[in-house]
């Protein structure tokens, strides 16, 4: 369960800046920040070809050596915050009605002047931790209820704020010049290309759970989509098989319980040794799972999303596109 619902404040809501504590994940969140791939990621904040969106936020602006980065976007905000606010707006609130989208701006513009501190000091926290601590802070603001939230905006905002510094050349451009040169399978012959093969055109890539890698439309029917659901399948039977044999040796067992105790001991025995041997066969389908080209790791689900590559200053990036 998370804070969603009616306990949340909308930005449209908000006349001041929200605490540093209201940002983060609540710590039952955070604790099980490892296990979130598998049971939401279809909820999670993504950035195209990696594994994390707010570990890249971090990576690209929270470092010690991005301080003057920030200083340069503070002068800058000097004379554009409102507009950036405006653009932001309109770009991430335009499903709201004109008041609520007057008010976020309002918020926005807030955050850009007097809370610019507290934004890089989300950024810094965030670059000091690791991706599988990221991931609760991925999810954070995306779950019920909690859309238009101030976690929700912080990221969205920072993700702006990013791009910017990174076509204005105040930090490295951590972008996608292909799609994630780093966490996907674009590092293989063939990927890289493949993506940027037309500016603007879509291409279907998978997320991968539990370890967050992205594999391109290429490579996933070869190496992942049937054994994917073969994988899946084994599973259920071996489950299904493992469920049956055990409730007929218990049933098998409480039948002469009563009237032969030794009988019943040595069915009791059965059903210890039929556990141990399912047990055996079910690691045995586990084995057999298939595995992430990037890392190794058993893949148990796959998220699958269309991006988009953009061309911008005769550089690629890539976009989550319905």
């Amino acid at each position: 369960p998370g804070r969603g619902g009616s306990n949340v404040m909308q930005i449209w809501a908000r006349d001041s800046l929200p605490s540093f504590e209201e940002l983060q994940p609540e710590p039952a969140l955070l604790a099980s920040s490892e296990t979130i791939p598998t049971r939401a990621q279809m909820r999670m904040q993504r950035w195209p070809g990696k594994r994390s969106y707010c570990h890249t936020i971090g990576k690209g602006c929270g470092g010690p050596q991005h301080r003057q980065a920030w200083e340069e976007l503070s002068t800058e905000l000097d004379h554009n915050a409102r507009a950036l606010a405006l653009h932001f707006v309109d770009d991430q609130c335009k499903d709201l009605p004109p008041e609520r989208r007057a008010a976020s701006a309002r918020f926005v513009e807030l955050l850009l002047t007097t809370g610019l501190e507290l934004l890089c000091s989300v950024a810094s926290k965030l670059h000091s931790l690791e991706v599988e601590q990221c991931w609760a802070w991925d999810l954070n603001g995306e779950r019920s209820g909690e859309q238009y939230s101030a976690p929700w905006c912080i990221k969205r905002v920072l993700s702006l704020l990013l791009n910017g510094m990174i076509r204005s050349g105040w930090v490295p451009d951590i972008s996608n010049q292909a799609l994630g040169a780093y966490d996907c399978c674009a590092r293989y012959e063939g990927c890289h290309e493949h993506f940027l093969l037309v500016a603007g055109r879509r291409e279907r890539w998978y997320s991968l759970a539990p370890c967050m890698h992205w594999v391109c439309s290429v490579c996933y029917p070869r190496a992942l989509g049937t054994q994917v659901r073969e994988a899946r399948e084994r599973a259920r039977v071996a489950a299904s098989k493992a469920a049956a044999a055990a409730s007929d040796a218990r049933n098998a067992a409480m039948a002469v319980a009563i009237s032969d105790r030794h009988q019943a001991a040595d069915i009791f025995k059965e059903v210890a040794r039929e556990t141990e041997l399912s047990a055996a066969a079910a690691e045995k389908f586990r084995g057999d799972d298939p595995v992430c080209p990037s890392c190794g790791a058993r893949v148990g689900a796959a998220w699958s999303a269309n991006l988009r590559a953009e061309t911008r200053g005769g550089k690629g990036t890539s976009s989550i596109v319905g």
